[in-house]
């Protein structure tokens, strides 16, 4: 006796919508997706030294203050001036003052975001303005287009040298007349 296999015929699925919907669910979340660059203040901290660094005193000549109250007004050594004049003002001081100066930053921590920013921004123009003069001085040529170790011989020359406060807790630490040690 033979048995016959029947042949069974299997349903077919029609998957065209799922594959419509799980097309139209990945055009959705591509296109609602924020795929924008970050925003806000791009800082690279130093390495952690290995070594126990020891407290450091500036001499009150070398430092430039810029303090931002909770009100948003700028003060430079304790005298107000609009954001617009900082970049002149502080580029005058580190050309003044050299690989010696230091900038110390005290924000107080009711003041607005917009504030600190247009002072970093200000802050980095500076810096950007003073190693390219330098980079021309030296090398002729602007600091963007100069090679890894010319960049490295001007920023040498001109080193970043600012100390930011928090916490609004220095803010009178030199308002009475204090000199620091030896430069």
């Amino acid at each position: 006796m033979r048995f016959y296999r029947r042949r069974h015929s299997v349903p077919e699925l029609n998957t065209t919508s799922t594959a419509d919907i799980s097309f139209m669910l990945l055009i959705f979340f591509l296109v609602t997706t924020n795929m924008g660059m970050d925003k806000g203040l791009s800082r690279q901290l130093p390495p952690a030294d290995k070594q126990e660094r020891q407290e450091s005193f500036v001499a009150k000549g070398t430092m430039m203050v810029l303090r931002i109250d909770e009100n948003g007004k700028l003060f430079v050594d304790g005298r107000v001036l609009p954001v617009n004049k900082l970049r002149m003002c502080v580029e005058d001081f580190i050309k003044r003052m050299g690989k010696r100066h230091l900038i110390k930053i005290d924000v107080a921590p009711e003041a607005s975001y917009d504030a600190y920013f247009q002072l970093q921004n200000e802050l980095v123009t500076a810096y950007k303005n003073w190693r390219n003069s330098a980079a021309k001085r030296t090398f002729k040529k602007d600091f963007d287009v100069l090679l890894p170790k010319q960049r490295d011989v001007i920023m040498a020359q001109c080193p970043q040298r600012i100390a930011e406060q928090y916490n609004g807790t220095m803010a009178n630490h030199f308002a009475d007349g204090q000199e620091g040690g030896e430069p």
